[in-house]
């Protein structure tokens, strides 16, 4: 099969959500057996080289997702490779995809991952035309949450018959409970006072996800518990504006700018909770990555986010746009783990094992088979 997306990360050397899980797919789907190949529209760079070197099956194009070339790439590849299944995401990709898979009489599978009226490029009316044109030559639809298949069938256009819903997965051997000296050393490593409660935050700093709304928030937590912490760990074009606001606020000893790191990890191991403050969310791969390391996790009550957090059980969930709201639902949260931790973050592990990549996998593959045992089309 051929998995394929325009880009891996937003630059050229750090990984957004849909280029992890490409990653993660490919990995796993070597690792089960199966004969892929990954296609990235962009060149390699830093990211690049990296799966490289793993040794993993990526093909770069180094092509701009409106490159017509694309079209005779992707028909090239799938003949040399005998390709039986194209599992397409992200516009350039899903395009000349599905145009390749239609002359060559191959299945294809998009795979939606946000409701893409509220992304930053927005949902523009030449995408919805080439989306309108292309929806009977898709075979099937995947969307990570009900909305987004909402957002499939309202404004893409396609079939409900053909939507399917399908959780992203999380990598449970990346992403795990620390043990206590884990967890000490991540403190003692960020410099964090052991007995403070910590909250983190795993976002771009983009208006879409929020975390102008949780710094306004956080002054509030502050008032309650004074010692709480807050560690940001991302970046983005918002991030001046944050830290002005958190200055101004006087929160500069409470807020940590962590900026983009690897070791995403750590930061979770050294908190308590995991905070989504977004404004739309499809449905939020660290929040996935949170629980999977045993933070219950508080998040705004928008898009997918409440399929996988339960109110009072995994965490908590906040009234959208609502800085009030959410501090009460932090607030609440350090409450709960003070009183008794253990059912809550059990109750997070759980809805992580739920998610993990072999689940997925196997349900991939069983899609996989389905399209493939149909007649090639003519």
């Amino acid at each position: 099969m051929l998995l394929a997306c325009d880009r891996l990360g937003y630059d050229n050397a750090r990984l957004h959500g849909a280029g992890r899980l490409m990653i993660q797919w490919t990995r796993a789907l070597v690792e089960h057996g199966a004969d892929v190949t990954t296609v990235i529209l962009r060149e390699p760079g830093v990211l690049g080289e990296q799966v490289q070197r793993e040794g993993l099956p990526f093909v770069f194009l180094s092509r701009h997702p409106y490159d017509p070339r694309t079209l005779g790439d992707f028909v090239r590849i799938i003949r040399e490779r005998d390709i039986q299944v194209l599992h397409l995401q992200a516009f350039g990709a899903s395009t000349f995809g599905r145009i390749a898979a239609r002359w060559t009489g191959r299945p294809s599978i998009v795979h939606v991952h946000a409701d893409y009226r509220g992304e930053p490029k927005g949902y523009p009316l030449h995408v919805r035309v080439l989306d309108a044109l292309l929806s009977g030559s898709t075979d099937k639809v995947l969307a990570i949450s009900q909305p987004v298949a909402d957002f499939a069938t309202g404004s893409q256009g396609f079939p409900r018959a053909k939507v399917e819903v399908l959780h992203s997965p999380v990598d449970l051997r990346e992403f795990r409970p620390p043990t206590p000296d884990q967890a000490r050393e991540a403190r003692q490593g960020l410099g964090l006072d052991p007995e403070a409660p910590v909250a983190a935050c795993v976002a771009r700093f983009h208006e879409i996800k929020g975390v102008d709304l949780l710094v306004e928030a956080w002054a509030e937590v502050v008032e309650r518990a004074p010692s709480a912490t807050l560690l940001l760990l991302g970046d983005g074009p918002q991030r001046a504006l944050l830290e002005a606001r958190a200055r101004a606020l006087g929160l500069e000893d409470r807020i940590r700018f962590l900026g983009y790191r690897e070791d995403v990890s750590v930061g979770l191991w050294a908190s308590d909770i995991l905070v989504v403050p977004s404004r739309m969310e499809g449905l939020s791969l660290a929040a996935l990555e949170g629980m999977a390391t045993g933070l219950p996790v508080v998040a705004s009550r928008v898009g997918g986010l409440p399929e996988i957090v339960s109110h009072g059980e995994n965490g908590y969930l906040a009234n959208a746009q609502d800085p009030t709201h959410l501090a009460e639902g932090i607030s609440e949260a350090f409450r709960t783990l003070r009183s008794d931790p253990n059912p809550m973050r059990e109750a997070a592990l759980t809805v992580a094992r739920e998610h993990d990549i072999p689940t997925f996998i196997s349900r991939l593959e069983g899609l996989y088979r389905a399209l493939v045992d149909r007649p090639l089309r003519a």
